[in-house]
């Protein structure tokens, strides 16, 4: 049973979290120190440089050669069930959509193993186990979903944008294609009435005789009439020559090959997809010949990554702070991400870990984490890309208010239901 010495570790690890975020909340709402532009360059920072950097350090510092694979393995297969019932979802349901499975996915299967999980489990289970469990778990998390989580994002933006500008580009082409025939008729029509206006100073090859104004109704057309209008016609054709609009393809023809190689682009340009591989195969070569990073470069790592948590907590405080409410989006989905988070997250979760045999304690700490509150990091993707930030926020902030009673409860009953 958790004892009041490990449950005030818990509380002395989450505690200081709500200061910085109720710091930041105060620093917009009363005190009026942060801009919109400054707001947007701080959660900027945290996204790019202490959030892979956070990253680097935890996945250097696991041996990959020492991980439980079982255990790691019933975790992957309760995402890959969440995301193969939201794939289900998202094709049968009309209110489905790829903003709402990425969010839903985010909700029910990426925890908060290592701020609240490590301190909580860890006086629950003992920390020598719980916490090599809880930082593998935060290793595959990195490794792994946290990069699937960017690549989706990153296609939701390309599959919007792309079809934008193209549409943007083909509208113009057309408006100016528009403008340029315009513009050579009423060019046409002001060249031939001042050629016209012109024809009277003309000398008329047939007769070398100047054109009278007063009777040059009954006068019939002349050679030199009928080359004027020759020339006219031929610089007309000449000047309204139609642009290609070819140049683009339809809007209807964007392929996802287009899609993909913008997705990638933008990856390859994001440290968070790229840290974690370089600190993965790091710890490959560290653990297997036993090489030791530069204390240099372990130092700079270590300042970052320091902030990596505490600035998410910030910019988490900010973002609430510019919202016109502080639950955002309303109780009902504030509700649906406290159920997807310590409900159907931990129901999958016993049900896939039971399937392929874990048991006794195992069993229950892999339950428990499914049970945390919702991972900081994932708010900071969804801010970063505007994709229902202020579920996530909301998911974050009052899921670690309301997760100690919860976990509480998971514990009893999980020790009682399994031995």
């Amino acid at each position: 049973m958790i004892s009041w010495k490990d449950l005030y570790n818990v509380l002395s690890n989450v505690v200081p979290l709500y200061v910085v975020m109720i710091s930041a909340y105060g620093s917009v709402k009363w005190w009026k120190i942060f801009t919109p532009n400054e707001i947007s360059g701080i959660n900027r920072f945290v996204a790019l440089f202490a959030v892979p950097l956070l990253s680097i350090k935890f996945i250097s510092n696991n041996n990959p050669y020492a991980m439980n694979f079982r255990f790691i393995l019933a975790d992957t297969l309760q995402k890959l069930i969440v995301i193969l019932l939201l794939f289900i979802w998202c094709k049968l349901s009309s209110k489905g959509s790829l903003e709402w499975c990425i969010t839903l996915f985010s909700l029910s299967a990426l925890p908060n193993t290592l701020v609240v999980g490590i301190p909580l489990l860890g006086g629950m289970y003992g920390e020598e186990l719980s916490q090599s469990l809880m930082v593998q778990l935060s290793v595959i998390q990195f490794n792994i979903w946290f990069p699937i989580m960017l690549f989706l994002y990153e296609y939701r933006r390309a599959t919007v944008l792309i079809p934008e500008q193209e549409t943007e580009i083909s509208t113009n082409s057309s408006s100016s294609h528009e403008c340029s025939k315009n513009d050579c008729s009423q060019t046409l029509k002001y060249d031939e009435e001042k050629d016209l206006d012109n024809v009277s100073v003309l000398p008329s090859r047939s007769s070398n005789k100047i054109i009278d104004h007063d009777n040059e109704e009954n006068i019939c057309p002349t050679e030199s009439s009928s080359v004027l209008k020759v020339e006219v016609h031929v610089e007309t054709v000449a000047e309204c020559k139609p642009k290609s609009t070819n140049t683009l393809p339809a809007v209807g023809s964007v392929t996802t090959r287009q899609i993909l190689i913008m997705v990638c682009k933008k990856l390859m340009r994001n440290p968070n997809f790229y840290s974690s591989l370089v600190a993965l195969t790091w710890s490959l070569i560290s653990f297997r010949w036993h090489v030791e990073i530069p204390a240099v470069v372990a130092n700079s790592i270590k300042i970052f990554s320091d902030t990596g948590l505490g600035m998410a907590m910030f910019s988490l405080g900010l973002f609430m702070a510019s919202q016109p409410k502080i639950i955002s989006g309303g109780s009902a989905l504030a509700a649906l991400a406290a159920a997807m988070r310590f409900i159907v997250g931990p129901a999958i979760t016993a049900a896939t870990s039971s399937a392929i045999g874990l048991r006794g304690t195992l069993l229950q700490i892999i339950i428990m984490q499914a049970a945390l509150p919702q991972a900081i990091v994932s708010f900071v993707f969804a801010h970063e890309y505007n994709v229902h930030p202020g579920v996530l926020s909301t998911a974050v902030s009052f899921g670690m208010l309301i997760s100690l009673p919860i976990t509480l409860v998971y514990y009893i009953i999980l020790g009682i239901c399994i031995k």
